[in-house]
């Protein structure tokens, strides 16, 4: 019985992903509905849970997720601040089933995240609740060591918070 179930541990970890404890790379981020096509670019950084997507093309942009997550737009002069998701990349990771060679999906709040994982996080695809599908592609990535402070929310002072439940 205790072979048994160490085969059965085995077996199960064997399949389970896990994102390395620094994680970074470049992005580019496809939204494509009925009639159009979006394209955004830019870096993510990811390190023990906390992440930054730091969008550079079309607009700069920036997306903390830590306790809360927040969305600093410097062209609108704005903050977002809102609580932090079930639908975030480690949960994405760690709640995968191989669907076939290195194809992943994973099903968080009635969402159906597909992945590329070949040694490293390769691309995301979905439909978001307007039935618009997102595929987030992923570069030059690295597990080179990160520094806490990119985490940390940094925007001026005097910008408009908007807080969302």
């Amino acid at each position: 019985m205790k072979k048994l179930f160490v085969l059965l541990f085995f077996l199960i970890t064997l399949n389970a992903l896990e994102l390395p404890k620094n994680f970074s790379a470049d992005f580019t981020q496809t939204i494509t509905d009925q009639n159009k096509k979006i394209t955004y670019k830019g870096k993510i950084y990811y390190k023990n849970g906390q992440i930054l997507w730091k969008y550079s093309y079309p607009a700069e942009k920036y997306i903390w997720i830590r306790d809360k997550v927040y969305v600093y737009e410097p062209d609108l002069f704005q903050v977002t601040i809102s609580p932090k998701p079930k639908f975030t990349l480690q949960n994405i990771v760690k709640n995968a089933k191989k669907i076939k060679d290195d194809i992943y999906e994973a099903k968080i709040d009635k969402k159906r995240i597909f992945f590329k994982y070949d040694k490293t996080l390769k691309y995301l695809k979905y439909k978001d609740q307007m039935d618009n599908e997102i595929q987030i592609n992923f570069t030059n990535q690295s597990t080179k060591e990160l520094n806490e402070s990119i985490f940390i929310p940094k925007y001026p002072k005097d910008v408009d918070i908007i807080y969302q439940r």
